[in-house]
Parts: structure tokens; C-alpha cells; sequence
């Protein structure tokens, strides 16, 4: 399969936050002439390329000028309305992944079903079919003995979307209002069992267009408010058995072939308390987990899509013995402009990346900070300055 990078390639980034502000820096560096579709000037990514398309992913007349003026795409999110994107284009094929695998893999419900379908571990769950709420809720509460969550199959991230209750003595009322407002959004349903882990773990991997596929290290991934707040790695060095890596790698490979996927893509786990791994959820695009590898990488996992989509040979994956990543999230009760913002400060040994988004709010990601280190027992004491 011939390489589509030349000189002069128009590359279409769908979306302008953080994610394609970074797709967008990479894309520049390696020569390409990113465009972006935001909807704003003042959007992440819209601020780092003169070429931006304004618009709302609802607006056919504003997609279409986009998608005119570009000779690739590819995706900041998954939850884009495939069907206006069809209807915008006369041919699928400058889109990276395909329609078809961003239909697949943009809902949870549907990942689901696939991770069964390969018999790769996840937890058991019960889908919503239509089914009056409150027998079905006491149905998934019976089964699973109180110990569930219920999920929206789409527009949920950063905690959002997801009602976790695993006590005995729910709460069906906070449950039946979490469950309406999936209905009322218009997308998919499910609770599955709660489960009990010994800590949350992440893959990043990329699969190009010429079948090549590689991940990066096993990376240790802690919450706060259900919102990534630190990654750090390698897992293998951190206390997780190397065979779970390499599980972890074969289920990516398989899920790649399964799904023909084409960029970058992550996996989120668990490692419960017997050893074993259970799959969480998938995103078939660069993600939080792999920003470490801006800096701990020997190449990003943003110019590793680019060449994944371009059909260049994938760049090393090999990683610094030991490094780390910090999300900067808005804290509570903030809600300001970041003019004249104070940035925080940050060692020697941290590199400083800043999304310049024009309102702080609590629970926003306004940046990171990626620390790295030539000796794994000193990750410590990187992480700890942070």
C-alpha cells in the first residue's frame, strides 16, 4: 500500500480541543498543513494553525466546506453523527478510522459486545432493551447483587455518563433518573458488575493502514473524580507481571485485526486482585493515558497517527526506563478566565504543556506536565515534583 505523505497534504482535523491541538503540533512538525474544524477562533487547536474551519458538527453547510478543503481526516472524538459525515462526502475514503470503525467503537454497549465476541475479559453486563426502567433496574440489581454500574453507551467521559452504586440498599430512584437521561439523549444502555480492582492500568496502542500494529508500556492510570489525573510507567516496573503486558498487547493486536482500526488507540483496564486483567473501555483515538509519550517516547503517540494514517512505518515505541504524566485540572469552585492566569510552576525535570483554553473550570484539563528519568528508582522522586 503506497504512502499518501507529500508535500502540501492537507490534513483535516475533526474537532478543536486539546486532543486536536496536539494532532495539529505534530502534524505541522512533520510537514503536513493541518486543518481544523472547531467551533471557535479561540478552540485549543484552532490556535496553533492558520487554516480553520468554523462550524457545528450538526451543520451539513459548514462540514461540507470543511471536508472540501482537505484531502485526509481524522477524528479528535468518537462521538461525531456518522451519518451527516456520509451525507457531507461522496466517497469514506479520507476518513481515518473508517465510519464503520468509529460506529463500532463509539459505543461502549457495542464494545462490549465485541470484547465477548473475541473472548476478551471485561465485565458481565446487561443491556437495556426497551423494557420498563424500574423492572429492569431491579433485574440488573438482582443479578448482580447491588454491585453494578449502569453506563451511557455514548457522550460519557470523564466520569460523566457513568452512576456507579455497589452497596446493598441502591438508590433506584438516583438510578431510574441516570437511566432516563440515556434515553432521552437518544443512545444505548447497560449496567454491568462492579469490579473489585487492584488498580487501573492503560494501553496505547497504533495499527496503520499497511497492518503494522505496536504498543507502547503498560502504564499504571489513577482517577480523581473519575477524571485521569496521573499515569505513570512502566506498569512492568511498577509491580505489574510482565505476562500481563504482554496479554494486554495481544488483546490490542486482536481488537486492531477485529475492528480495522487505523491510528491510535487505547485501552483502559483493570488488574483485579487475582492477577488477571478485565478490559474497561476502548477509544479509538489518541488519548490522555499516552501523553507521557511526548516526552518519555522516542516518538509520540501523535505523530505515531499521522504516520499510521499516512502509511509511513511506525516510529520506535520504546520508552524512557521511567516516566510520569500530570494532568492539570481545573479544582473545585473555580470558574474564571485564564487571562493573566499564573502557570504553576514545575522542575527541572518536568516539560510543560498548556492547551490555552480561554475559561478554567473544575474538573477542566487545562494542561500536563511529563516527567521522565534515565533510572526507574528514581520515578519517585520525579513524580513527587510534579
Amino acid at each position: 500500500m503506497e504512502p499518501i505523505f507529500r508535500a502540501g497534504l492537507r490534513a483535516g482535523i475533526l474537532g478543536g480541543g486539546q486532543l486536536a491541538r496536539m494532532l495539529a503540533e505534530a502534524g505541522i512538525r512533520m510537514g503536513l498543513r493541518p486543518v481544523v474544524f472547531a467551533d471557535s477562533p479561540e478552540a485549543p487547536a484552532a490556535r496553533v494553525t492558520s487554516a480553520v474551519v468554523l462550524g457545528k458538527l450538526t451543520d451539513a453547510e459548514s462540514l461540507k466546506k470543511f471536508l472540501s478543503s482537505v484531502d485526509i481526516v481524522v477524528f479528535e472524538s468518537e462521538f461525531v453523527d456518522t451519518s451527516r459525515l456520509k451525507e457531507c462526502v461522496s466517497s469514506e475514503e479520507m476518513f481515518f478510522p473508517k465510519l464503520a470503525c468509529i460506529e463500532r467503537l463509539r459505543d461502549k454497549l457495542r464494545q462490549k459486545e465485541l470484547l465477548k465476541e473475541l473472548g476478551i475479559p471485561t465485565a458481565p453486563f446487561v443491556p437495556y432493551t426497551g423494557q420498563p426502567l424500574e423492572s429492569w433496574i431491579a433485574t440488573v440489581a438482582g443479578r448482580f447483587n447491588d454491585r453494578c454500574v449502569f453506563k451511557w453507551g455514548q457522550l460519557g467521559y470523564d466520569g460523566k455518563g457513568v452512576f456507579v452504586h455497589r452497596r446493598h440498599g441502591m438508590d433506584k430512584d438516583a438510578a431510574r433518573i441516570f437511566c432516563e437521561g440515556a434515553l432521552r439523549l437518544g443512545v444505548s444502555l447497560f449496567a454491568e458488575e462492579w469490579i473489585d480492582f487492584k488498580r487501573e492500568l492503560a494501553l496505547v496502542s497504533i495499527a496503520s493502514r499497511t497492518q503494522e500494529v505496536k504498543s507502547y508500556p503498560l502504564v499504571l492510570s489513577e482517577q480523581l473524580n473519575s477524571i485521569c489525573w496521573r499515569v505513570t510507567g512502566p506498569a512492568t516496573g511498577l509491580g505489574v507481571e510482565a505476562s500481563l503486558e504482554k496479554k494486554a498487547v495481544e488483546m490490542a493486536t486482536r481488537i486492531a485485526k477485529a475492528t480495522g482500526i487505523v491510528g491510535t488507540f487505547a485501552i483502559e483496564m483493570f488488574e483485579t486482585p487475582e492477577g488477571d486483567l478485565r478490559v474497561n473501555e476502548l477509544a479509538p483515538r489518541v488519548h490522555n493515558s499516552g501523553h507521557f509519550t511526548q516526552d518519555g517516547a522516542a516518538t509520540s503517540q501523535f505523530e505515531n497517527h499521522w504516520r499510521a494514517v499516512l502509511g509511513l512505518p511506525l516510529g520506535s515505541v520504546i520508552c524512557a526506563p521511567g516516566f510520569a504524566m500530570l494532568n492539570l485540572i481545573g479544582p473545585e469552585g473555580s470558574a474564571r478566565s485564564t487571562a493573566g492566569l499564573k502557570f504553576p510552576e514545575f522542575p527541572a525535570e518536568a516539560h510543560f504543556h498548556w492547551y490555552d483554553k480561554t475559561q478554567v473550570r473544575a474538573g477542566r484539563k487545562m494542561g500536563h506536565l511529563n516527567g521522565w528519568t534515565h533510572r526507574l528508582e528514581n520515578l519517585s522522586a520525579v513524580v513527587e515534583k510534579l
